[in-house]
């Protein structure tokens, strides 16, 4: 928990200093904090290819697919609470109750939502954030920022991370066999979550590096993606990115 207490903190102060920069015209990025932002790009691609890559590979080979779908599930379950939350901010009210359903059907027959039978009756999964929510009402986004550990992010989305974090269920759930056991699930589902998504974008994060530029490649595929998740999957016409060179854009 220091060091996520300790990331936040670093991504508080971080875009503290950003915020006061201006938007950046379409069709570009903004990235005055282009020094640091590689720098810490830098690290974390060696502490995904020295520490972070090998654990998720072996967590792969040791752990049936079986496992990790219920690890997924049940990471997704703790969350939906958040996505409820920020859909109610943006005025999504069938989102919204739709989250709500999948939630207490998924901790209910799901098991805790170790199963996602919400899934089977036809009610998918969303995700929503507070980043999402401030930029429907109109926050800037700010200029791009790569954070070490957290990876890349902007003022508003690192910001964004700490209002979340008080939505999650277990961070005001307490246990009174063990004080510590809500911390325990919370970091070990992260953990696992984590190695999961590794696994998944294995294939994506290799093209990535084989990219001439992937600094460049990532800030653009971040930018892209996160103003897609903001417009719920609608593509904004008027954005075209230019600053990509020589990378087919692979979806998530």
């Amino acid at each position: 928990m220091r060091t996520t207490l300790l990331s936040s903190f670093a991504a508080i102060t971080l875009a503290a200093c950003a915020s006061g920069q201006a938007e950046a015209p379409k069709g570009t990025i903004a990235d005055p904090y282009q020094d640091f932002n590689r720098s810490a790009f830098a690290f974390n691609q060696g502490l995904d290819k020295y520490a972070i890559e090998p654990v998720a590979k072996t967590y792969g080979a040791v752990t049936p697919s079986f496992l990790r779908d219920r690890v997924g599930d049940f990471s997704r379950n703790l969350g939906e609470p958040v996505t409820f939350v920020n859909s109610a901010l943006q005025g999504e009210g069938t989102r919204a109750s739709d989250t709500v359903f999948r939630f207490i059907m998924n901790s209910t027959i799901g098991l805790l939502g170790i199963w996602d039978p919400a899934e089977k009756v036809g009610v998918p999964a969303h995700k929503e954030d507070f980043g999402q929510t401030l930029a429907v009402w109109g926050v800037p986004s700010g200029p791009y920022l790569v954070l070490p550990f957290l990876g890349p992010s902007n003022p508003r989305d690192a910001l964004a991370r700490v209002v979340d974090q008080a939505f999650q269920p277990l961070t005001w759930t307490e246990f009174e066999s063990d004080d510590d056991l809500d911390t325990y699930i919370m970091v070990g589902s992260a953990v696992l979550s984590g190695l999961n998504t590794r696994l998944a974008l294995d294939e994506q994060i290799k093209t990535l590096n084989s990219q001439p530029e992937p600094y460049v490649a990532l800030r653009r595929i971040y930018t892209s993606q996160r103003d897609s998740a903001i417009r719920n999957g609608e593509v904004d016409e008027e954005t075209v990115y230019d600053d990509l060179p020589d990378f087919d854009e692979f979806e998530e």
